[in-house]
């Protein structure tokens, strides 16, 4: 329960969007069917309000085995259809994979399943402040819809792999062991500190801009001289 104690990579996109998955060429053309198609889009995951690839991929693959397509492989037309399945954010996803990433329908399964080992494997990087690594964590699990890792599984994977210093600043903030609180403080002290820093950044850039459109004293004592110097 989420108020018990918790106690009890450079991405490199692809040139060309559409070119991440490599069909292999076929002899023999085909058009897909049109209710095939109607099917598909009518099934789309979005990466929002639809976010779960692996019900997605299911109930892709049980439209797919709903029409055969003479002399041509499944996997080609499971291939070429996928991409159309896909739609906002979770498109964007696939655009953004390195150009000839996928050849196999496996391979998009080993993708989704890849991403969660991604988030499993999670650690503090070289120099990455709190704020950093939860934003980036943030971003992972945004990446992997349909993880079902709960909030508990998140807080420890997260704070598991941070560096100790992190640690004790995190234990600091929760003004006793961090995993002493339950999964939505944790959460909640988390978020906390994230939208502190990012809205002391964001007061530090406003002071400096408004101290570049101020004069300094010199310029000021310049103006004054000339005024003397000048007089109406």
């Amino acid at each position: 329960m989420d108020y018990e104690p918790m106690w009890a990579a450079d991405r490199v996109v692809a040139p060309t969007p559409g070119f991440t998955i490599t069909i292999l060429e076929t002899t023999n053309e085909f058009a897909i069917k049109g209710n095939h198609l109607t099917l598909v889009k009518g099934n789309q995951l979005d990466g929002r309000t639809k976010t779960d690839p692996h019900k997605h991929i299911h109930e892709f693959l049980e439209i797919c085995d709903m029409f055969k397509y003479i002399d041509i492989e499944n996997e080609a037309v499971r291939l070429m259809m996928f991409p159309l399945s896909l739609i906002r954010e979770a498109k964007t996803w696939l655009d953004e994979l390195n150009k000839g990433t996928i050849k196999t329908w496996d391979e998009i399964q080993a993708l989704f399943d890849q991403l969660l080992r991604e988030i499993q494997a999670f650690s503090q990087h070289e120099n990455e402040s709190l704020t950093d690594a939860w934003l980036r964590m943030k971003e992972m699990l945004r990446n992997c819809r349909g993880h079902n890792l709960s909030k508990v599984n998140i807080i420890k994977i997260f704070y598991h792999d941070l560096n100790e210093i992190t640690q004790e600043v995190l234990n600091a903030a929760a003004g006793s062991i961090f995993l002493y609180k339950t999964p939505n403080q944790t959460y909640q002290l988390l978020e906390d500190k994230v939208l502190r820093k990012l809205d002391w950044a964001k007061n530090q850039k406003t002071k400096s801009s408004l101290r570049k459109l101020l004069l300094s004293p010199f310029k000021v004592a310049v103006i004054l001289t000339l005024a003397k110097l000048w007089p109406e």
